[in-house]
């Protein structure tokens, strides 16, 4: 009997040290963003004239008060704002001669991206100096246009810093848009690459 014991005992020690070992292994492949998981869409956002739109790019949908990721607000919906700081950080970065299809992860993570949570409008033509950085331009003196400034990207990703262990990265860039009246319909391209 004692030695069914001492035997039952010894199976049980070893079988812990193998599940422990197990652990241990799965510690050392870390899951990291791809380029083979990335995916691109296009989110099309209509904003209502004095309206505040919240969007999010993991669902790819218009959200209530709160719920989003950003939101768009402001004249013709121009202003893009973090909505979500306890859970994405949100930046800027030029890159000419690309398309959100083509940017790599690799692209992304040596870019020079200028952390914000809002990005605003670019007033061209009209001699006043944007203080805030901007992701679209008035065209004041050409049909009064809104236009996505070319080259622009806008980044949100989920963690402590942006690298390929962040939990979630989204890449964004305005397309085309339309404004009229006040109201705007923003066909904006994305680009989210997750675990």
């Amino acid at each position: 009997m004692n030695k069914l014991f001492t035997t039952a005992a010894l199976v049980c020690a070893l079988s812990f040290g193998f599940t422990s070992c197990s652990k241990d292994d799965d510690k050392g492949e870390e899951n990291k963003l791809s380029d083979a998981t990335a995916v691109t869409a296009i989110a099309t956002i209509e904003i209502p004239a004095g309206a505040k739109v919240f969007y999010d790019f993991k669902t790819n949908t218009v959200q209530e008060e709160g719920k989003g990721m950003i939101n768009l607000s402001g004249t013709y919906g121009s202003t893009l704002q973090n909505t979500s700081t306890a859970n994405y950080k949100m930046g800027y970065f030029d890159k000419e001669n690309t398309s959100i299809e083509k940017l790599t992860l690799s692209s992304v993570l040596s870019a020079d991206i200028k952390l914000t949570d809002k990005l605003g409008i670019e007033f061209a033509g009209k001699n006043q100096p944007t203080k805030d950085p901007n992701w679209i331009i008035y065209d004041h003196e050409n049909n009064y246009s809104v236009d996505a400034k070319p080259n622009r990207y806008v980044v949100l990703f989920k963690g402590e810093k942006l690298s390929a262990t962040s939990d979630e990265l989204y890449v964004i860039q305005a397309g085309k848009i339309t404004a009229l009246r006040g109201d705007a319909t923003y066909n904006i391209n994305f680009k989210k690459f997750l675990k």
